[in-house]
């Protein structure tokens, strides 16, 4: 698990279990490993804290770095998720509201997905929550202000599952006939 990783402090094992990984997913014939690596521990009932590497922002990140860094040695695409503030939901609950400052989202969230972008992560996914009232998938300032502009990706981004279909509902639209 992530959390256990992160508890061992130790970066370069982790960059070598994600060599191991990426060589598996080539050997497989499959050319995506999708990896929790964005999402922060804030609220420990959350029940997918296991899937973070620490509350701690640096800690975090590092291991972003290295996991891409892992994962690029092979022919594989880096698919790295949660984007963004998934650990932080109202409750502990998954896929719920998140409220926090513009502060709070660059101090503690975007770094973790900075260093990630900038080891070359090739596509990144985005998480089910809303941030501020806005859910991630329709979030213009994440997406493209923050995403894109800011950070500089400029891969792929990816759904989560059902997010589009999960945001649609719960912003009201109603889907189109034949759709």
């Amino acid at each position: 698990t992530n959390i256990g990783m992160g508890s061992t402090f130790n970066k370069n094992l982790y960059k070598e279990i994600m060599k191991s990984v990426a060589k598996e997913t080539y050997l497989s014939a499959n050319h995506m490993n999708f990896v929790t690596m964005l999402d922060m521990a804030r609220d420990p009932r959350w029940g997918r804290v296991e899937e973070f590497f620490s509350e701690d922002p640096y800690l975090a990140s590092e291991y972003a770095k290295y996991g891409v860094e892992g994962l690029k040695t092979e022919n594989v695409l880096a698919c790295c998720k949660h984007f963004c503030a998934t650990g932080d939901c109202f409750g502990g609950l998954n896929t719920a509201e998140v409220n926090i400052g513009k502060r709070e989202l660059h101090d503690i969230y975007l770094g973790v997905a900075d260093k990630a972008v900038k080891a070359g992560a090739d596509v990144v996914m985005v998480a089910y929550n809303t941030v501020d009232g806005i859910p991630c998938h329709a979030n213009s300032y994440l997406l493209k202000d923050v995403l894109r502009d800011e950070l500089g990706f400029d891969g792929i981004t990816l759904s989560d599952g059902w997010g589009v279909e999960r945001m649609i509902k719960q912003m009201g639209f109603d889907i189109p006939e034949g759709s």
